[in-house]
């Protein structure tokens, strides 16, 4: 009986992965073990729930001390998408990162309405609806975007996840305070927080940091944003049609 070569022989605990076409490797086939630790389900629909409600009481109070062109980070999409990101990032399983991604959304609601009727302002049911539904259908996508971006071994999915978060807050930026608000400032500073987060996440996503190609992780996140920012800019023209 021949004895296997040792090119052909993994290493013990070596972890069995199926390859991706860009160099990386793609999904962890079934049965493996995951190889980066994350939070459980319940402690992972724990934390999503409370960050939620502390950002959206945090959202509340800071809309009225943050000064121009500032203002409008507490009181745009982009940044309440941001936290289902970083929790999603944080968990162990896809399918709980995209649930946690929803509740940190209606966590943010929550904690935003609450404080403001507490703080004696007017809430309208309306607009609670509203943002709600915004994170029926942004939470599950940044909440599991954050979870490929961690634990993906594909450039292509990290660098998807990066154009994500990053095109959320260009398109908000350049077509919702650009476009249809006139807001230069606010603008400018959203596409900046954009273009930044698209290059930093693109570079220091674990793929990247695996394959020690850091400039490969921001290419790839930036030919994402070709596809990313005109379905954003999309999504932001729907959602002041419905506002208006």
């Amino acid at each position: 009986m021949s004895t296997p070569s040792p090119a052909a022989t993994p290493p013990p605990g070596a972890s069995h992965t199926a390859l991706d076409r860009d160099g990386g490797a793609g999904l962890p086939l079934a049965g493996d073990p995951e190889r980066r630790p994350g939070l459980g389900t319940a402690a992972a629909l724990g934390v999503a729930v409370l960050v939620g409600l502390l950002w959206g009481a945090a959202t509340s109070l800071l809309q009225t001390v943050l000064p121009s062109p500032f203002a409008g980070l507490a009181n745009a999409v982009a940044p309440w998408v941001a936290p289902a990101f970083a929790v999603g990032a944080l968990i162990k399983r896809p399918q709980v990162a995209a649930a946690a991604g929803v509740l940190v959304c209606f966590g943010e609601v929550g904690g935003y309405y609450l404080l403001s009727l507490v703080r004696d302002f007017g809430v309208n049911p309306a607009t609670v609806v509203l943002w709600a539904a915004t994170g029926v259908i942004g939470g599950p996508v940044f909440g599991a975007a954050g979870w490929c971006w961690r634990h993906m071994e594909s450039l292509r999915w990290a660098g998807l996840s990066a154009a994500l978060l990053g095109g959320v807050f260009l398109a908000e930026g350049a077509i919702g305070y650009g476009v249809y608000l006139h807001y230069t400032g606010d603008a400018v500073v959203f596409c900046t927080i954009g273009a930044l987060l698209a290059v930093a996440l693109g570079a220091t996503a674990p793929a990247a940091r695996t394959a020690r190609t850091p400039g490969r992780g921001i290419g790839t996140a930036l030919a994402w944003l070709l596809v990313v920012f005109p379905l954003g800019a999309a999504g932001e023209a729907l959602l002041h049609a419905v506002v208006t």
